[in-house]
């Protein structure tokens, strides 16, 4: 078993990721940090506990945490994610309070109480988790591994950009905080669009009428998806195969690169693979997207 802290912007895909980690056995939240991306952070820290809620789980902490990018102000997506950020699927406000603690002093706290033992899973802009850093300077040396759903690395035909023509949404959002997280000493995994916008890996029409016909949690993600799903005619599974990459690595396979984040500009966000010396990032480049959606829907089907 794994032991994460999670940092996240819910937002449709983060829900469902957080829904299948829930369902698996490999992984244990210890703590979720909430970060403003998909929608405001107030709306995002609501959007963990409604989720965590639904599923009747009140033994993890949610911190709430910045509030917009740490140079430029926040642009959210709710143009995509609906008004609530989970596709307007309606669930009630949460009860749960939140930790009071902010989210990166919440972060930094949790890895140093864990030297070593934690795997970072970062699926939303890098926000919280440079502020951490700052305030912590080698924070990034106690985590067993940081994983992070962001950018777009050119090494597949499906490594266009979702928010410019370059750049992915999560690096977009927050450049200066990447570039800070990709300069770390530590074992970083990204999974990024070269394999998230892999057709292979969607939820499509059909998928959407079997989970509303399942148990709680593949309910929950139906209600989730429907919007998204009904408009575009599918939903990409970004943050749901950052998570396998902790749970399911052999799905993936990876290419080891330095990686330098462009801040300014109109290219703004875009994610180079830099030709210097040493190799610090493990960028995903491959994924068997059939098996990977077989297993997300047999996790969230469980239990009909």
């Amino acid at each position: 078993m794994q032991k994460i802290v999670w940092d996240m912007d819910p937002g449709i895909d983060d829900a469902l990721a957080l829904i299948l980690a829930l369902k698996s056995p490999e992984v244990e939240i210890l703590g979720i940090t909430a970060v403003a991306g998909n929608a405001p952070v107030e709306l995002t820290s609501a959007n963990a506990r409604r989720v965590l809620e639904y599923l009747g789980v009140s033994s993890i902490p949610v911190a709430q945490g910045a509030e917009k990018p740490l140079n430029r102000k926040l642009a959210d997506a709710r143009s995509f994610h609906g008004v609530d950020g989970l596709g307007d699927c309606g669930l009630p406000p949460p009860t749960t309070p939140l930790h009071s603690q902010p989210a990166p002093a919440f972060l930094a706290n949790l890895i140093l109480e864990n030297p070593g033992e934690l795997v970072l899973l970062a699926t939303g802009p890098l926000t919280n988790l440079a502020l951490a850093m700052k305030l912590h300077p080698g924070l990034s040396q106690f985590l067993k591994a940081l994983v992070f759903m962001g950018g777009a690395y050119e090494l597949t035909p499906y490594a266009k950009g979702n928010q410019t023509l370059f750049a992915e949404f999560n690096i977009w959002e927050d450049p200066e905080a990447a570039q800070l997280v990709f300069s770390q000493s530590a074992d970083l995994v990204a999974v990024g669009l070269d394999v998230t916008q892999d057709p292979s890996t969607w939820l499509t029409r059909e998928h959407l009428e079997k989970l509303s016909l399942g148990p709680p949690a593949a309910q929950l993600a139906a209600r989730i998806i429907r919007r998204t799903v009904e408009r575009h005619g599918h939903c990409e599974l970004h943050d749901p195969l950052a998570l396998a990459a902790i749970i399911w690595p052999e799905l993936f396979e990876f290419t080891s690169a330095q990686v330098e984040v462009i801040t300014r500009g109109p290219e703004r966000g875009r994610t180079l693979l830099a030709k210097r010396e040493g190799a610090d990032v493990r960028i995903a480049h491959k994924v068997e997207g059939e098996r990977f959606l077989k297993l997300f829907l047999s996790r969230l089907l469980e239990g009909r």
